[in-house]
């Protein structure tokens, strides 16, 4: 059982840059399993730029913080500034930006692969990303659920409750008997203290 357990969303690296998808507005709709087969080139376009500020943001304050305290993470982010900070314990569900696959035979690219040439050199399959799309099934949803169900306390940050993972994953921490604690705005300011306060009481 751990003392605490830190869940984010998007508004955890707003402060660091990075769009929340209320920003991305329309650009939402193709982050869909459905736009990405239909549309694999424009979707990769469209990728790049969300790596590109992905990759130029630095960790804030409040991811800083939460490595400091070495607090197991689950995140909905695709940013990596959770590693980027420190956090070793980190359960990315909606994957990542490191790299891309071969559906076929799972052999593994750097991302930068595919801003070039969507296709595997292996395979000559469509390129896949390290992403969960909506449309898509959550691979490390068990393990988040594991670790959402085996905590005191559990600080929700920067979620807008938009996705019904979200909702999910808090609605079972709560009937596991954990203390919800949102924090929403001011993320890089408000976290460090939280926590802060959290480890010195």
């Amino acid at each position: 059982m751990n003392k605490i357990v830190v869940f984010t969303g998007a508004g955890v690296s707003k402060d660091s840059g990075v769009p929340t998808f209320e920003d991305l507005g329309d650009l939402r709709q193709k982050l869909s399993r459905r736009y990405f087969n239909e549309n694999p080139e424009d979707f990769y376009k469209i990728l790049k730029k969300l790596d590109d500020t992905a990759k130029k943001a630095e960790p804030n304050p409040a991811h800083i913080a939460i490595a400091k305290y070495n607090i197991p993470v689950i995140t909905m982010n695709i940013d990596s500034l959770h590693k980027r900070a420190g956090s070793t314990n980190v359960i990315e569900i909606h994957g990542n930006l490191e790299y891309v696959y071969c559906p076929k035979c799972r052999k593994k690219y750097d991302i930068e692969i595919a801003y070039k040439n969507i296709y595997s050199k292996c395979c000559s399959e469509v390129l896949n990303p390290n992403v969960v799309l909506y449309g898509d099934m959550i691979p490390k949803y068990t393990e988040a659920l594991e670790l959402v169900t085996n905590t005191e306390m559990l600080l929700v940050i920067g979620t807008s409750f938009y996705t019904s993972t979200a909702t999910d994953l808090v609605g079972w921490a709560k009937r596991a008997g954990a203390k919800i604690e949102i924090i929403n705005q001011n993320a890089k300011e408000l976290v460090p203290k939280f926590l802060r306060d959290f480890f010195n009481k």
